[in-house]
């Protein structure tokens, strides 16, 4: 299904982020078929303040919420996504839950609204998933894993048993977070890296194991 403008007064689902996580996103909703029926939707739509081409309606800022609308945020970077779905919950928009259908949670598994789990996402039991937050292929969650609002865990991470991410933090691709260990709010875990015991705030580590390669506060960007 190609994004595209919705008829009048037909339910939409507004991608907020038109980059590749939500080109990727779309491509998983057309064949969730199930799931668009279950909502009432018949068209996608993006929203981005960049993008343009097909199927994007707006910017960001100019956008007006329909009513019937259900809304994910898609933009990858977190700082970028709690600035954009602040804005747009205070214009009223309604954001939804999408769940892959080969993704897995197990029983006792919370998930937040606003979350994203891409394919081969497990969250095992005892867990809790914030808001906004997007869980990219293959991510694994161990039990009793407490995770962030707006975080972003990309493919095939592991957060292990009992391990703690807070708000706005990106654990990068095939990287591993040790059973207990915690990850503070806004912190970045480099690709590969392997964490054993804490990521303070706003610190970015890399390697394994994990070390600072730019403490908070002197950040230009996420690698």
């Amino acid at each position: 299904m190609t994004p595209s403008p919705s008829a009048s007064g037909a339910a939409r689902l507004v991608l907020v982020g038109a980059g590749g996580a939500g080109h990727e996103v779309a491509a998983m909703i057309s064949s969730a078929v199930g799931w668009r029926d279950a909502r009432g939707i018949s068209d996608v739509v993006f929203v981005d303040d960049v993008a343009r081409g097909p199927g994007v309606v707006s910017t960001v800022e100019a956008h007006v919420p329909r009513p019937g609308d259900l809304v994910l945020c898609t933009i990858a970077d977190p700082s970028a996504r709690r600035r954009v779905t602040g804005a747009l919950a205070e214009k009223g928009a309604v954001f939804t839950t999408f769940v892959h259908e080969t993704a897995i949670l197990l029983a006792g598994a919370e998930l937040s609204h606003g979350s994203v789990l891409f394919p081969h996402v497990v969250v095992s039991t005892s867990t809790r998933i914030g808001r906004h937050a997007l869980l990219n292929t293959g991510a694994l969650v161990g039990h009793h894993v407490v995770v962030g609002d707006h975080v972003s865990v990309h493919g095939y991470a592991q957060l292990l048993g009992a391990v703690t991410v807070g708000d706005g933090a990106v654990v990068g691709s095939s990287a591993t977070v040790l059973p207990r260990a915690r990850v503070g709010a806004g912190a970045t875990v480099g690709a590969g890296s392997v964490v054993l015991r804490r990521v303070a705030p706003g610190d970015t580590v890399f390697g394994n194991p994990a070390v600072v390669v730019t403490p908070a506060g002197r950040a230009a960007g996420r690698p």
